[in-house]
């Protein structure tokens, strides 16, 4: 019994492989080209099957040059050969080859996949002399010269050297903080006559700069023409940046880089007389191109030390400072606002709230910071503007001193400060004690008319004691009490206003509220769903929060310097590490595809941490 089981097995292999054999040979795939070509001349070769393949697993045209294909077609015939019915098909695979080089060259056999196996086509030899060969078609597979078949000849060859993206640069020897525009221009040349297409863009890293890109996103690319070496090119400005650098010495911007695909029309002339009238037969053919510009370098130069203002910005430029008060008579916990605008071309986004030591006897808010910058333009201008709610809160004449402002003139190479005017205030006494203000920004002001409890003029009389007053110790204690109330006061005064003159102490105690404002108006940009606008807002957060806190002047912050500058200031590696990684995934976020509501939560959540995080410590 198991001797016929074996014998049966063995049986059902044979009979398994008997047809799948026959199978095989039923699958014929025969590939046929001319015999001769010459160099450049285009020419078919077809590979037809009689069973339609599933997929194409490899071709062998190291040799040649291929301008189209594969083109695909199908055929199908039925026969009636004494009363029986046979149907048979045909499927062709056409590719047009250019041959490299002159020599005799093997294409070897293609191979297909048929009803899952594999079957592979037989070896075309063809011979590749200069100038025109014996054919340009494939039927028949090139039987001599003396037969008539088709000659064909590229009408015209695509030149890689045709499609080419430059960089120029504005200055290639800026001073720090100078702006310096960076132009990317796209060129495509005559031998790309059949349509192009950007693919991809890659702009590059920026490190050591701070950029804006200028230009109307929306809007084409402006175009025009240049001849260079006797041809003419389109040309496309494809990207127009607006950088500032930060340190001095070497900066390197990495080439811009564009995904490009190039479709190249051809003409094949044949002996064809329906050919001849209609100009030849026409094919097309694309090209993919990874372009590269070159590097632009800057070779930066630090600012001069010599007539450098203590107060300078570290900005260099062209400003005008402006400033308004909107009343200056009022009465006590009235509210007055006071304007100050910064104007011109330059970073500025870098631009700080002035210092200015108001009278003691003022309630001052912290600036309200508003950004004006345009960069639809040809460069950065625009403004800042800060505005101060000043409540006073006793009566008086007061003077609100002049604030300044300070920076690198960049026409006349020196440093320039401005100035705005010192304003007089006349205060009387109010009645209540409530707070108005002819501010917007109202939400800002706490109304005080519950702060103070006046005193009870009605009940018990008072009554004198039996005991003599004068000379009790109660009485010693009444006259030193003031006095020691008075020295208190003094010291406290003192304290406040050396707080106040202390820059660098004020700016840390207004670090984390200043940044939390900030970030409340990120909340809203968030909520309204505007992403450019949230994403800048939040980055202007961190900047803003690390300058704040740690003393450290925008201008000199950055992705290359901001590791070393808070090393110098003590701060842990973790904190470093955690402010460059939510910057980088902000950066990330504003230009990746996908949910960019869920992005920008996650950035705001990130963002508030970070800063409780610091708060903590």
């Amino acid at each position: 019994m198991k001797q016929l089981l074996i014998s049966f097995k063995i049986f059902v292999t044979i009979l398994f492989t008997l047809c799948c054999a026959s199978l095989w040979a039923q699958v014929s795939c025969t590939a046929k080209a001319p015999s001769e070509v010459g160099v450049g001349q285009a020419f078919r070769y077809q590979v037809v099957l009689n069973e339609k393949p599933s997929k194409i697993v490899s071709t062998g045209f190291s040799n040649f040059d291929v301008l189209n294909g594969p083109s695909q077609g199908s055929s199908s015939s039925i026969s009636i050969v004494n009363g029986q019915m046979t149907q048979s098909s045909s499927y062709t695979y056409t590719y047009t080859l250019a041959a490299k080089k002159e020599g005799q060259f093997s294409i070897p056999g293609m191979v297909f996949v048929v009803n899952g196996n594999q079957v592979k086509s037989n070896a075309v030899t063809i011979n590749v002399v200069e100038g025109g060969g014996n054919g340009g078609g494939a039927a028949g597979g090139g039987n001599g010269r003396g037969q008539s078949q088709q000659r064909a000849q590229q009408s015209q060859g695509f030149d890689k050297r045709d499609v080419f993206v430059k960089a120029y640069c504005s200055n290639s020897n800026p001073y720090v903080g100078e702006q310096v525009i960076i132009t990317h221009k796209l060129y495509v040349g005559p031998s790309v006559n059949g349509g192009y297409q950007v693919t991809s863009v890659n702009a590059p890293t920026q490190s050591g700069l701070w950029s804006y890109t200028l230009g109307n996103p929306d809007a084409e690319p402006p175009r025009s023409t240049e001849v260079i070496d006797g041809k003419k090119f389109t040309v496309f400005e494809v990207r127009r940046t607006a950088v500032f650098p930060q340190k001095s010495g070497k900066i390197t911007v990495t080439p811009f880089e564009i995904g490009f695909m190039a479709r190249v029309i051809y003409t094949q002339q044949s002996n064809d007389p329906f050919d001849m009238f209609f100009g030849g037969r026409q094919y097309a053919q694309d090209y993919e191109l990874d372009l590269k510009s070159n590097s632009v370098v800057l070779n930066c130069k630090a600012l001069p030390e010599s007539g450098k203002p203590e107060d300078f910005s570290g900005l260099a430029g062209n400003f005008t400072m402006t400033s308004n008060l909107s009343r200056n008579e009022l009465k006590t916990n009235d509210a007055a606002n006071l304007t100050i605008t910064i104007s011109g071309t330059g970073n500025l986004q870098h631009v700080e709230a002035p210092i200015i030591e108001f009278p003691s006897d003022f309630d001052v808010t912290d600036p309200k910071i508003t950004d004006n910058i345009n960069t639809r333009g040809n460069t950065v201008t625009g403004s800042r503007t800060f505005e101060y709610i000043i409540i006073p809160r006793e009566a008086g004449d007061f003077t609100i001193p002049a604030a300044s402002f300070s920076y690198f003139d960049l026409k006349s190479h020196s440093y320039k400060s401005l100035s705005n005017d010192s304003y007089k205030m006349k205060v009387e006494k109010g009645k209540g004690g409530g707070v108005t203000t002819s501010s917007s920004n109202q939400k800002d002001i706490k109304f005080l008319s519950k702060d103070i409890r006046f005193i009870k003029t009605n009940g018990n009389a008072f009554h004198p004691k039996r005991s003599e007053f004068f000379g009790s110790s109660w009485f010693y204690v009444g006259m030193i009490l003031p006095l020691l109330l008075l020295i208190i006061f003094i010291i406290v005064w003192r304290k406040t206003m050396e707080t106040k003159q202390n820059v660098t102490l004020m700016k840390d105690k207004r670090a984390n509220k200043v940044a939390r404002k900030r970030l409340k108006k990120a909340g809203q940009l968030l909520n309204a769903g505007q992403k450019e606008a949230f994403y800048v807002e939040i980055s202007q957060v961190l900047w803003g929060y690390m300058s704040d806190k740690f003393h450290i002047p925008l201008s000199q912050l950055s992705m290359d310097t901001v590791e070393e500058k808070l090393k110098e200031k003590q701060v842990d590696e973790e904190s470093v590490k955690e402010f460059l990684e939510t910057l980088n995934q902000c950066e990330f976020a504003r230009f990746a595809p996908g949910d960019s509501s869920q992005m920008m939560n996650e950035m705001y959540q990130r963002a508030h941490d970070f800063m409780t995080k610091i708060e903590r410590r």
